[in-house]
């Protein structure tokens, strides 16, 4: 049993053995890579990671033409080279990426750092200067690592480790002389899994004031860029190497100002600056060639950077608010305390999104239509959708007919056809985005000023050359969500009211120049799903006041005689969102109760449910539904497209087999893997995090000679759904090559993309995340999704949903926001890909080599930590089956987040719609002879059946292919120690036994 035990505790974190594919010879696979080797695929993976972020960067600020300074790389003269310095500490230390499921391990290798990336594109690097970057001695430690405490929730102080000015020697500042083409300024911040960025730097080093935080330059920073810009180099350059937004006023200031040391900053000397994000392997390739004019930069920014973050209405409601309870309930908050039979120490925290829709640019953008251009200037710095570029473009309006001055109906869809043109002198690519605005009536459905709808990207344009791109409007992305009928006409649910509406197609959130008016004659109302035809009603209203009336529920405000909950445009002032008070944090005994419930909440009818059959013994398995008896591949609806429907009655006798022991242990141990469920022939998969590919921090064993490619931030700026698509093509392509050093098995479910929404700046996982708008991110969730679909991979959109901060988000974190934020925000990406990740796949359908095709939609998702209200988000029935299965049809697996806490609970998990517990050392099941307990879990077994049978991991299926089993060549070796073992231990027991025998008949012989 020892041994045994063992071996299946080395199968959990080594790669191990499996099926292999083998195919007869004129036969293809399923799923057929574009490359030959998984070397061949990597290196095409690199490449392709500098392109996008090429196109992902984004070219802030370009004076004078500062940029590019171009290289003649060709020349063989070195001297030729233009003669540039590096600054900033972390030029030698980049972040390349986060950590957590999103992280990057640079010390793995593979990374090209930025010196070595400025070479090859012809530039000759101050060597003193890096040098004294590289010497803790001379310039001062490096920075610290990303934070690995991914639970406490403690706060975290960081420090940039710029090195202050009194460092730098006089040999150093005379190295400048030589190297003054270019002054090359980085700018560096972290972020990560499990914390979010500091909102104070008491402490740090360079701290100066109380309020300061980690997303606005500290004294050294300033010191060091007031330095350089007097130092006389030709131009100067920012570059900011960060996954989130930054204060970059500084930037755009009026005039000089003076830092806390005396050193003056002049914006007007800094020439350029450059976004560079989170870069991934090579993507500092792609900005040394921004720099050279190789690459045309052509990102926009997925953000709204703003002046001053404190002033954004999210600063008052973010992840660090405790409850306590009162008096009856005895002592929460840290304290010991007894209360609903546990014993112990217990914190809960709670976070009111009281800023509402009001959002990123929705908030921005809204505010300066009602304060005035002047307000919208000193708080914004740039728009979102913003950046620059080395040309120039003209836009004229081809067509809007069907949409322009004309009524519109809710059914339809609407398109814009603009014609681009490249007026410039150097080839480059275009951003067209299109934004829509709704009418608002003062005191009724709170409305931003204006909603991004649509976005497209021209290909590469030379001089002079001309591109049409199509824009498409769906008016339900502008519907409004009137949760508690605001407009007064008896109707809860999306909408849109009469009246005047425009939509402007733009270059950020910000222009407004050419506008196509619209109008809605007597308002739409969504009653329905457009998609599915599913009812739609209020599911979340009771996350605002189920906190049964107390204090702490989101704040009423009245305003002109009206209570409203949340930020209002009708009186941004008056319904500011506020810290919460002692008071508001004191809760009941009754709420402390409701949070400590664990039961399921699915409203179903289990009074008529019987024991399900399980472990009938049929012979049937999984592949057996890809197939009719002759070996042709099921077409199940008869259109002779092959297909296995969800709701094929094959299921029922399939389920039927599944052995109940076996269901719960592959319920209860897929963490980074499924188990196989051998009474149906469901075989083991090899899935695996994160956002930027195959390099999952749990179990390098296996993911290894993969590309760790730019953050999804990065993915989202390109604004180019194509570059998206690709994305997932590339992470396919390397996961059909799998693990070819152990069981051989491609790599099948990815945690990844990461939809939710940039809700502040200060998110730790900001960086693996899209963006602050929801139409972007859900329109690049969906083309990544549907690249990694063409290979056989199922990605799982996470984290479902409202897992906006990192801080305390596994201590109970209870989330309250009114349900218009809600669908119209944190749910809208998620509904997006859900309803859009449809992607035609090809197959070989027999021994003759037949090709045919069949379409399927989105497979998986991944709950998160989050309680919406009182209840987990894995525990929501009407998260994860009313509005997700119900509304959006969605059909597949839905799997928990790391489950290793008391809250997040299996049996309500189970019974809510979550498939799988994302688990490595198994939570008991305690309700395994329930009938409907298993009932919910053969629902369970056929959700993640569903997904497999359509991945890759069926590949050796079609008609001329097999599976042989492999072993790996550490199970070989253990197999082989276990028999020698097991050959000893018989070899000493027969031993034992002769000894003890021969022992007994001299004594027999002695009585004798």
């Amino acid at each position: 049993c020892a041994v045994t035990d063992f071996f299946n505790l080395l199968n959990m974190v080594m790669p191990g053995g499996g099926p292999r594919a083998v195919y007869a010879e004129g036969v293809e696979p399923i799923y057929l890579s574009d490359y030959d080797s998984k070397q061949e695929v990597l290196a095409a993976a690199r490449d392709f990671n500098e392109e996008m972020a090429g196109e992902g960067m984004v070219l802030l600020k370009n004076e004078n033409n500062a940029l590019p300074l171009a290289t003649p790389v060709s020349d063989p003269d070195v001297s030729a080279r233009p003669k540039i310095s590096v600054f900033g500490k972390n030029s030698v230390n980049l972040a390349y990426g986060g950590s957590g499921s999103g992280g990057t391990d640079a010390s793995a290798g593979g990374f090209v750092d930025l010196y070595t990336a400025l070479a090859d594109a012809g530039y000759d690097c101050n060597p003193t200067l890096k040098s004294f970057y590289d010497d803790t001695n001379a310039s001062g430690p490096v920075r610290v690592g990303n934070s690995r405490d991914l639970d406490s929730g403690d706060t975290v102080i960081l420090s940039t480790a710029e090195t202050p000015q009194d460092k730098y020697t006089d040999a150093v500042k005379s190295s400048y002389a030589e190297y003054n083409d270019m002054a090359l300024v980085v700018i560096t911040r972290i972020g990560g899994e499990g914390w979010d960025i500091p909102r104070q730097m008491t402490g740090a080093t360079g701290y100066r004031n109380e309020d300061d935080h980690f997303l606005q330059l500290d004294a050294n920073e300033e010191d060091l860029i007031a330095a350089v810009c007097e130092a006389g180099f030709d131009r100067v350059v920012l570059a900011v190497n960060s996954g989130t937004a930054l204060e970059l006023g500084f930037l755009k200031k009026d005039s000089p100002y003076v830092t806390d040391k005396g050193y003056e900053i002049d914006p007007d000397k800094i020439d350029a600056a450059v976004w560079m994000g989170f870069p991934g392997m090579t993507g500092t390739n792609a900005l040394a060639s921004i720099l050279s004019g190789e690459v045309n930069p052509s990102g926009r920014l997925p953000d709204t950077y703003a002046t001053d973050f404190k002033k954004d209405p999210t600063w008052e409601n973010f992840g660090d608010n405790r409850i306590t309870a009162n008096a009856d309930s005895k002592i929460v908050g840290g304290d010991q305390y007894t209360l609903g039979g546990y014993e112990g120490v217990q914190s809960y925290y709670f976070v009111d999104y009281e800023e509402s829709v009001y959002v990123g640019y929705k908030y921005y953008e809204t505010r300066g239509a009602t304060d005035g251009e002047e307000w919208y200037d000193a708080n914004v710095v740039y728009p979102f959708g913003y950046g620059l570029s080395y040309t120039r473009f003209t836009w004229t309006l081809e067509d809007a007919s069907g949409i322009n001055n004309v009524a519109i109906s809710g059914s339809e869809k609407y398109t814009v056809q603009v014609r681009v043109k490249n007026d410039g002198n150097v080839a480059g690519k275009e951003v067209i985005q299109l934004y829509a605005h709704a009418p608002y009536t003062e005191g009724k459905i709170e409305k931003p000023e204006v909603t991004l709808v649509d976005f497209a990207k021209t290909g590469l344009l030379q001089p002079d050359e001309e591109e049409v791109v199509t824009l498409t409007f769906d008016p339900y992305y502008l519907a409004s969500y009137d949760y508690n009928d605001a407009n007064d006409n008896d109707f809860k649910g999306y909408e849109l009211d009469a009246g005047d509406y425009s939509l402007y197609v733009s270059a950020n959130a910000h222009d407004r120049s050419t506008a196509i008016p619209f109008r809605v004659a007597s308002g739409i109302k969504y009653k329905s799903d457009p998609v599915t035809g599913y009812k739609v009603q209020n599911l979340y209203t009771d996350c605002e006041d189920s906190r049964f009336d107390s204090a702490t529920q989101l704040s009423d405000v009245t305003v002109d005689g009206e209570t409203r909950k949340g930020l209002s445009r009708i009186d941004w002032t008056g319904t500011w969102p506020t810290t919460p008070t002692d008071d508001e944090r004191t809760v009941d005994r009754d709420f402390i109760s409701a949070l400590q419930d664990t039961r399921h909440n699915n409203p179903g009818n289990f009074d008529d449910i019987i024991m399900p059959v399980t472990g009938s013994g049929g012979d049937m398995t999984l592949r057996d539904l890809l197939f009719e008896e002759d070996g042709s591949y099921h077409d199940h609806d008869g259109d002779g497209i092959p297909s296995v429907a969800y709701d094929d009655k094959r299921w029922e006798a399939l389920m039927d087999q599944a052995d109940i022991a076996e269901m719960i242990n592959f319920y209860d141990y897929a963490g980074y893997q499924t188990r196989a469920v051998d009474s149906i022939g469901m075989p083991r998969t090899n899935d695996s995090d994160g956002p930027v590919g195959w390099v999952c921090f749990m179990d390098n064993g296996v993911y290894y000679d993969t590309c760790s490619y730019c953050a999804e931030v990065v993915v989202a700026a390109t604004f180019n759904k194509d570059m998206a698509r690709a994305f997932g093509n590339s992470v396919g392509n390397e996961a059909l090559f799998g693990n070819e050093r152990g069981d051989g098995m491609p790599y099948s479910g990815w945690y990844s993309p990461g939809v939710n929404i940039h809700r502040s700046p200060f998110g730790g996982r900001n960086f693996e995340y899209y963006s602050e708008d929801p139409v972007l991110s859900g329109k690049m969730a969906t083309e990544t999704y549907k690249g990694c679909m063409s290979k056989g991979v199922y990605p799982y959109i996470k984290h479902f949903a409202l897992n906006d901060s990192e801080i305390y988000r596994t201590n109970n974190i209870c989330i309250w926001a009114n349900e218009q934020a809600i669908r119209e925000l944190y749910l809208k990406p998620f509904e997006t890909a859900i309803k859009e990740a449809e992607v035609t796949l090809k197959y070989i359908a027999d021994d003759k080599g037949t090709v045919a095709e069949k379409t399927i939609g989105a497979t998986a998702i991944m709950s998160s930590f989050n309680r919406l209200g009182t209840t987990w988000a894995g525990g929501h029935y009407g998260l994860m089956t009313e509005v997700l299965r119900g509304e959006w049809g969605f059909e597949g697996v839905a799997l928990s987040d790391f489950n290793l806490y008391e809250y997040t609970d299996v049996d309500q998990a189970v019974r809510a719609g979550t498939n799988l517990n994302l688990n490595l050392v198994g939570i008991p099941f305690a309700d395994e002879k329930s009938d409907t307990a298993v009932s919910v879990m053969r629902e369970a077994i056929h959700a993640m059946s569903y997904a497999v049978v359509n991945s890759n991991r069926m590949q050796g299926v079609t008609p001329g292919s097999t599976f042989i089993y492999h072993l790996a060549g550490w199970q070989m070796g253990f197999i082989a120690l276990a028999i020698c073992l097991y050959v000893a231990a018989a070899a000493l027991a027969v031993w034992i036994i002769v000894r003890t025998v021969r022992g007994r008949k001299r004594g027999t012989d002695d009585k004798r």
